[in-house]
């Protein structure tokens, strides 16, 4: 069967159709657009001209679901819904606009993101992951496959970008995190599951200089980091060719996050998993229709 999902985020909208008759959904149709919905926010209000933007993407969406004759489809906003006065003027739109659009709390998309990361990396069953979203950092502590706590954080590489924070911003944000929920380091781990967008294109970049496929070390993530910052021409051409245009300027915003993580943690490594908040959403979907 054909299943659609899109995903509104604060940095992109994306749309996957998937087919989900094979053990692990596999991806038909992949189509993003870096609409930058958090930039569209100022004082907790998300602006006319962001909902516009938005609707737009949407509606040329479900021309695309139509097209492909998918029936079976759903749609999540995460971080951007949080935190504004006109949440309901927001999901109204969507609605006109051909999306029934859940929003997801940080909470449940912090557990969608480990449900999706279980599909693609069902051998580590017990330390630690995170995804860096566009307006959020989720972070979650999990032992024998089942979460102990998950976390999410209202800093993404997008608000990164705008807020200029540097390291030692964003290790005093992480340190403020593990007060607040001490369970978030609760299991000690050298490797570290990386998810969603931000991990998968540094991943690109670190298997493009080192050849390390789905893992990075931190050590390579220093170095790739410090070259960029001093603009190095092989590695400024390897990271353009790799990533998507559409995150060249948040890349190291979050590549700068992804540090801080594993420095917090004292992790030396991370396992990049193909799964996200989506194939999360789309399984319990799944699940919710029997």
């Amino acid at each position: 069967m054909k299943y659609g999902v899109v995903d509104i985020g604060s940095n992109t909208v994306v749309l996957i159709i998937y087919n989900t008759d094979t053990p692990v959904p596999e991806v038909l149709f992949y189509e993003s657009d870096a609409v930058r919905l958090v930039q569209y926010n100022t004082g907790g209000h998300i602006s006319q001209e962001g909902i516009d933007r938005t609707c737009e993407t949407l509606r040329r969406y479900r021309e695309i679901l139509s097209r492909e004759q998918v029936e079976s489809f759903g749609a999540f906003i995460t971080e951007p819904a949080r935190h504004i006065d006109n949440k309901e003027e927001l999901l109204a739109a969507f609605q006109e606009a051909g999306f029934n659009v859940q929003a997801l709390s940080g909470r449940e998309e912090a557990e969608y993101d480990f449900e999706g990361s279980r599909l693609y990396v069902p051998d580590i069953t017990t330390g630690n992951a995170f995804d860096i979203g566009g307006g959020s950092t989720e972070l979650i502590a999990f032992r024998d496959g089942k979460i102990m706590e998950a976390v999410s954080l209202p800093w993404g590489c997008v608000r990164l970008l705008q807020s200029e924070i540097n390291a030692a911003d964003i290790n005093d944000i992480l340190m403020d995190a593990f007060d607040q929920y001490p369970l978030l380091q609760s299991v000690s781990s050298d490797t570290m599951v990386g998810i969603g967008g931000t991990c998968r294109a540094a991943g690109r970049v670190c298997d493009a200089v080192y050849g390390t496929g789905k893992v990075m070390y931190r050590r390579d993530l220093g170095t790739i980091y410090r070259k960029l910052n001093d603009y190095d021409q092989e590695t400024t051409e390897i990271m353009h060719r790799k990533v998507d245009p559409g995150r060249w300027e948040v890349f190291m915003p979050g590549v700068r996050m992804l540090m801080g993580i594993l420095w917090a943690y004292n992790a030396d490594k991370v396992v990049i998993s193909e799964g996200c908040v989506r194939e999360g959403f789309l399984m319990r979907q799944i699940k919710n229709k029997g």
